[in-house]
């Protein structure tokens, strides 16, 4: 295991209360902020509480600009203090850690690891309680690819989703030039059986253990409406890889899905849309029941209460909620080069957890906007008990290393 020592910054909820703003009423109340970096930019893509205590995190870290990167899984205790930390990957080539589940006796992470300086392949790993690599599977295939989503499916087996077959060596958004995969191996890396999909990419996997089906979410382009689109998509297998169904979600606008969860009576879906005419992202979920028939669909938008026009509004995760309503990943800003006013505060991209009822009606919306300081966006959220909720972060400033960082924010809402 590769260590790096990390340097520890906590803002206080004072400080919190000061500095950050909160456009909604019954907003929740943060508990901690804290964030780690190491010397090179950070990324977090996802996480998962640890039954025993705390939680786990994954993500890739690399130079600004940089063509190679390293993957990372990162534990932390549950008042964020940080336990271990293990790097993937070796200097000049490109790996990234893009999901995880947890296993009786550690972690399985999946991603891409550098084969060349020129090629990378999907990748699973094996690590420990303690962070310790244990085991590391390699794909076999053509060009390159990525694990994108796990589940478990019984204590001894997991299933796996994402893409091989692509020209791009760093995992893109979404992997349009490829072939999507789904995989069933154990705890010790040997794979059962892989099989294609009739869609480009997996984006996250989910086993209904009471119906023994296995779905999968994602973005596939469509040619109708007299245009060209991005709809979602939900596939369903039989645990042997058999196809079942498929159901696509959208219009002439676009619609991209990045995340889902199963419900007992359904899934709910949640990614951002964009109309042809505007082209700014609206953060989107929309509810299905057990069939895949749309029940109902939302829109949101301008959640950092910002004026301008060019704000996008994504969201990147979705979770249910303990009272059936749901929470929201989200970030809110400007691109780069959407910027029309220099010094507006709306350049400055805020971190944002929305929570819904179970309709998609707004509840409440948490807005970590710190302008001054640097960019934030949270990339996933992970319940954790009744009511409370740890926030992912892209931080430019939480925790003393530089460039940016991943932060921590932990709200509660009871």
């Amino acid at each position: 295991m590769t260590e790096l020592y990390l340097y520890r910054s906590t803002v206080f909820f004072l400080v919190i209360l000061a500095q950050c703003y909160v456009p909604v009423f019954g907003a929740p109340e943060v508990e901690w902020v804290t964030g780690w970096g190491t010397e090179h930019e950070d990324h977090v893509f996802e996480g998962v509480h640890v039954q025993a205590g705390g939680f786990c995190v994954v993500g890739k870290c690399g130079e600004p600009d940089s063509s190679t990167a390293n993957g990372f899984v990162m534990k932390v205790d549950a008042n964020g203090e940080q336990e271990w930390l293990t790097v993937l990957g070796k200097q000049s080539f490109h790996d990234e850690a893009r999901c995880v589940v947890e296993s009786h006796d550690g972690f399985i992470v999946g991603g891409t690891t550098g084969i060349s300086k020129r090629r990378s392949k999907a990748c699973l790993w094996k690590i420990s309680l303690s962070g310790e690599v244990i085991w590391k599977k390699v794909l076999d295939h053509k060009k390159n690819g990525a694990i994108r989503g796990l589940d478990t499916l019984d204590p001894e087996s997991f299933v796996a989703t994402g893409y091989v077959a692509s020209d791009e060596i760093s995992v893109p958004f979404i992997s349009d030039e490829s072939t999507g995969i789904l995989l069933v191996s154990n705890q010790s890396g040997d794979i059962a059986w892989q099989k294609e999909m009739p869609f480009t990419q997996g984006a996250k996997v989910s086993y209904q253990k009471k119906t023994r089906v296995i779905t999968i979410c994602g973005t596939t382009w469509q040619e109708s409406f007299e245009s060209e689109h991005q709809d979602a998509f939900l596939v369903q297998f039989s645990p042997d890889g058999e196809k079942l169904h498929q159901h696509l979600y959208g219009g002439a606008d676009m619609e991209q899905c990045f995340d889902f969860e199963a419900l007992p009576d359904g899934f709910v879906v949640a990614g951002h849309k964009a109309s042809h005419e505007s082209g700014n992202w609206d953060v989107w979920i929309m509810r299905t029941d057990t069939e895949g028939n749309l029940l109902w669909e939302q829109t949101y938008d301008q959640l950092s209460n910002g004026t301008s026009k060019n704000i996008f509004d994504e969201c990147y995760g979705v979770k249910q909620t303990s009272d059936g309503g749901f929470v929201l990943a989200c970030g809110s800003g400007i691109e780069p080069d959407q910027v029309s006013d220099e010094d507006s505060i709306d350049n400055l991209w805020a971190a944002c957890l929305l929570k819904t009822d179970s309709l998609g009606e707004p509840c409440w919306t948490y807005v970590f906007h710190q302008p001054e300081s640097g960019h934030n966006a949270c990339e996933w959220v992970i319940p954790h008990g009744d009511e409370k909720y740890l926030m992912l972060l892209d931080s430019d400033h939480l925790g003393e290393a530089e460039p940016s960082n991943v932060g921590l924010v932990y709200v509660s809402d009871n």
